[in-house]
């Protein structure tokens, strides 16, 4: 049986930002784990889970095997990052959901699930050497999707700040901050030493090396790598679950509000997103709740597609007014308008503009006069090559133009209205004639 499940979702696009309550008809999972230091406590809770679902395959990478597998195709690839001691399998109910219209890679670091461990020491910097060799190694080309699980949201920045120019998007799942610790400490500094030993006495041994990283990264409230992360779309995913009986101080009412609010600044430094709180998972959000991260991931790709979208446009915008302003012959303008891949209304939109707020009227009747011979059968734009001809002083041509639109107007059987609009243009073609 579902049970609708609330969550609050705050989209933040172009400085715009609204909260709303969202329902989703999940499943109701008991949580399994509670909300790490900002990093490790899923797995000293809950254990490592192994791969079910993908099929894992390896991959030689250098000299060591890496357990690997990859599901769908499309334009984006999404890079899925696990938390701290967790492989692939984590992944399992969100992988083949995404793959529908997304490459997905998922894959276990060195030392986990099945991927051979390495004599370096297993620090933030290694595991993303890791992850850039895999992605060479596999071929895997951009844009990528990043999305990280707790402290795999470290490891998601930490490439994001190497690569800028492959990441199209973003997702942290209930992710690490380094500050969470350092502001846990203003409040009960004795408590978080408790939670940081019970942590080290449930990881396994072989995580100790880098738990000792980690920790060291959420003493100081700082990562040990520099630089601006790009402001690309972004979901974060926020679990404020509440414990009736807290058996860490960071599962208190009082961390958990830390919590949120460090993900709420987080989500701020960039210009378009969506911030996702969810009471009813714990940390696992991707296992307890899977369609939120689906839809977040998805949401992103989306997002990020607009946005190339609107750089396409952009570059083709800036090449045609270029090819307009070295002027040429009529066949030369009516090339670089089917260059640019633009209908008549855009490219009418484009000329008014020319002629009106750029007060660039020579190119606005370049190309208002190649957007007439392009669309010869629209009365639209005879209309409006009119009223730039009428604009730039030459009301002979702009009548000419008018009476073109009329007679397109009449064959179509177009309403009095659209008519009565090309006969008063004509009409102050003539008025101007007259003078």
């Amino acid at each position: 049986m579902e049970t609708p499940a609330i969550v609050t979702v705050c989209v933040w696009n172009n400085n715009y930002f609204q909260e709303m309550s969202v329902s989703y008809p999940l499943p109701h999972l008991l949580s399994c784990g509670g909300r790490i230091a900002a990093a490790v406590l899923a797995l000293a809770l809950s254990g490592t889970i192994h791969a079910a679902s993908p099929a894992p395959d390896t991959i030689k990478v250098g000299h060591y095997q890496v357990q690997m597998a990859t599901l769908g195709s499309g334009n984006y690839t999404v890079i899925l990052e696990s938390g701290f001691g967790r492989d692939m399998g984590v992944w399992r109910n969100v992988a083949p959901a995404l793959a529908k219209s997304a490459k997905v890679v998922a894959y276990s670091r060195a030392g986990h699930g099945k991927s051979d461990a390495r004599p370096e020491a297993p620090t933030i910097a290694a595991r993303t050497d890791e992850l850039e060799q895999l992605i060479a190694t596999a071929g895997l080309k951009p844009p990528f999707v990043l999305v990280g699980h707790s402290y795999g949201g470290f490891l998601v920045r930490s490439f994001a700040v190497r690569h800028p120019e492959q990441v199209a998007g973003m997702v942290f799942v209930d992710s690490s901050d380094e500050a969470f610790n350092v502001e846990l400490r203003k409040l009960d500094a004795a408590a978080v030493d408790k939670d940081n030993k019970l942590t080290e006495q449930f990881v396994p041994p072989k995580f100790h090396a880098e738990l000792r990283s980690v920790q060291a990264v959420l003493d100081s409230g700082k990562l040990p790598f520099a630089g601006t992360l790009p402001d690309v779309p972004v979901a974060v995913l926020t679990s404020v679950q509440k414990r009736e009986q807290p058996q860490l101080f960071l599962e208190t009412p009082a961390a958990v509000q830390v919590w949120r609010g460090l993900h709420e600044r987080f989500f701020r430094a960039f210009s378009n997103g969506s911030h996702i709180v969810t009471a009813e998972s714990g940390h696992n959000i991707h296992q307890e709740q899977p369609q939120l991260v689906v839809s977040a991931v998805e949401g992103v790709i989306a997002a990020a597609e607009s946005m190339r979208i609107k750089r396409v446009r952009e570059g083709a915008r800036a090449e045609l007014l270029r090819r307009l302003e070295q002027g040429g012959s009529d066949a030369e303008m009516a090339q670089a308008l089917e260059a640019s891949g633009f209908g008549e209304a855009d490219l009418n939109r484009i000329g008014y503009e020319l002629l009106g707020p750029r007060k660039q009227p020579v190119l606005a009747e370049r190309l208002m006069k190649a957007n007439a011979g392009k669309f010869s059968t629209s009365d639209n734009v005879q209309d409006s090559y009119g009223e730039v001809l009428l604009a730039t002083g030459k009301p002979l041509e702009a009548k000419l133009q008018f009476m073109k639109a009329v007679t397109l107007a009449q064959a179509q059987g177009k309403d009095d209205k659209v008519l009565a609009g090309y006969r008063a243009n004509l009409a102050k073609a003539e008025q101007a004639l007259a003078r």
